[in-house]
């Protein structure tokens, strides 16, 4: 989003993003997307593997346990690797390859490598987990389960590749050290399993993971073929009435998600798209609600978006921090906007960290307001947690969870016309309706909404508005999820 005319965004010192386990995929498809060979990246991983093995065991037989995905390709690279150095080598395929990639790296599997079907009885000086990826989940199954038990009771160190396979489950096997490739990765954080842990350059650039990128909308939610109504998402909107205005772009932003049904919680004012379910208090500005009547709509609710249009009228700044302490207590996911920021910004400060789902979409001027001190990214970063995600809007938007953080370069200087914050609170409302997460209900809007403008920007310079850019959503959607074969987005 851009609040004010385009600028040289200053680049503060931003420590590395610490990613979860399931942003590696996505983050090989933007490296993909940016003209980068996957192929080469894994050789990268295996030399790096291969490196630290040589330090682990400068002597004695290497064990590779390999797995099915790309994971195993690492691993297969690293056998290669060791062979040509001259070191005893041997090899388990746990699973026969199936990535496109693993199969390539296997067939290049010199003879030297010893083909194994089970553990060998000499133990070997080191073994090379490169089981499993980040990119699987649950409890593994058979045959890697007894696998994964059988190398629980040997007294051999363990080298991970990216990750122990079977982290988060009982039958993880703890590594003495894991290299992590490229990203650190959250999960390694929060457990012993991972032993020493190291995160090596191979090669991936930067902007893959520290810049938006279209492969985010493979988070887009698709809609079930055999849903009804309700189970696509239900978006509560407080606001409006001093700016109506404000609160419809918002409400007919969030109906382009998919969600099923937008209601509006406002004061007096003009009709809104029949579409949106009206609730209306008398008087020009909303003011506090009787508990027993906005309740059953939080309750319903699968998030609520506060802000938009509500202006800072008497009463007002009682009405958003009500919103926001019922949705909290009712575990409601909630994006706060606008002057709600600043309405409840001693209770956003101030809120103890836990499982709370928000999102706060400041401007520059509203986040130092938040933080108290200067709007810097380091600043922003700091401020932002999990529980309390921060999307501010900037020439070079930024989005952080406290743990990752990405850049969002894209926008014009036409997007300071009044309406495409709206546009952009209302998305991210709607997508968290959807199920999407506060960062990835960030990132989906912002990319979405930025690309419609910058095309209209190419065509009409500054001559369009907030309704050129709702006229341009679906367009701007399409244009991204037909190539990942996600359109329409339908399951079921």
């Amino acid at each position: 989003m851009r609040e004010g005319n385009r600028r040289n965004a200053s680049r503060m010192a931003l420590p590395p993003p610490v990613v979860p386990l399931n942003e590696s995929a996505l983050i090989d498809e933007a490296a993909v997307n940016l003209g980068q060979d996957l192929a080469v990246l894994m050789e990268r991983a295996g030399e790096v593997l291969a490196r630290e093995a040589q330090r682990m065991a400068p002597s004695g037989m290497i064990l590779l346990l390999c797995g099915p995905g790309n994971n195993g390709g690492d691993g297969y690279v690293c056998a290669r690797v060791l062979a040509e150095a001259g070191r005893e080598v041997a090899l388990w395929a746990i699973l026969a390859p199936r990535s496109p990639l693993c199969e390539q790296q296997a067939r290049r599997l010199p003879a030297a490598v010893a083909r194994l079907t089970a553990l060998p009885a000499t133990p070997p000086a080191l073994i090379i987990d490169a089981i499993l990826g980040a990119g699987t989940r649950g409890r593994p199954r058979e045959p890697i389960a007894s696998v994964l038990v059988a190398l629980k009771s040997l007294a051999v160190p363990i080298l991970a590749s990216d990750i122990p396979s079977g982290l988060g489950t009982d039958l993880v096997v703890p590594a003495a050290l894991t290299v992590c490739l490229q990203v650190a990765k959250q999960e390694l954080m929060r457990t012993r399993d991972a032993g020493e842990f190291s995160t090596v350059d191979i090669g991936v650039l930067p902007a893959a993971y520290q810049v938006v990128q279209s492969s985010c909308l493979r988070r887009f939610p698709p809609l079930k073929r055999s849903g009804h109504k309700g189970s696509h998402g239900e978006l509560l909107i407080i606001g409006g009435g001093v700016f109506p205005g404000a609160l419809e772009f918002a409400c007919r932003a969030a109906v382009m998600t998919g969600c099923d049904m937008v209601r509006a919680w406002t004061a007096e004012g003009p009709k809104l798209p029949p579409g949106i379910i009206v609730h209306r208090q008398g008087g020009r500005a909303l003011g506090p609600s009787d508990p027993g009547q906005l309740t059953p709509m939080l309750v319903r609710a699968s998030a609520v978006l506060i802000g938009p249009g509500l202006g800072r009228d008497p009463g007002c700044e009682e009405a958003a921090q009500q919103a926001l302490s019922l949705a909290l207590e009712l575990g409601v996911p909630v994006v706060v906007d606008a002057d709600a920021l600043a309405h409840c910004a001693e209770m956003l400060r101030s809120l103890p960290e836990g499982d709370s789902r928000l999102l706060l979409t400041p401007h520059r001027t509203e986040a130092r307001n938040l933080i108290g001190s200067a709007a810097t990214e380091e600043a922003i970063h700091r401020f932002a947690r999990p529980d309390r995600v921060m999307l501010a809007k900037a020439p070079v938007d930024l989005i952080s969870d406290g743990w990752r953080w990405q850049r969002n370069p894209r926008g014009n200087p036409r997007m300071a016309v009044g309406g495409t914050g709206d546009i952009l609170a209302g998305l991210a409302g709607g997508l968290m309706a959807r199920g999407a997460t506060a960062f990835d209900a960030a990132r989906m809007a912002l990319l979405w909404e930025t690309t419609a403008a910058d095309g209209l920007w190419l065509t009409q310079g500054p001559c369009y508005d907030a309704e050129g850019v709702l006229a341009s959503l679906p367009q701007a959607l399409r244009a991204f999820l037909e190539p990942m074969g996600m359109w329409p987005p339908v399951v079921g």
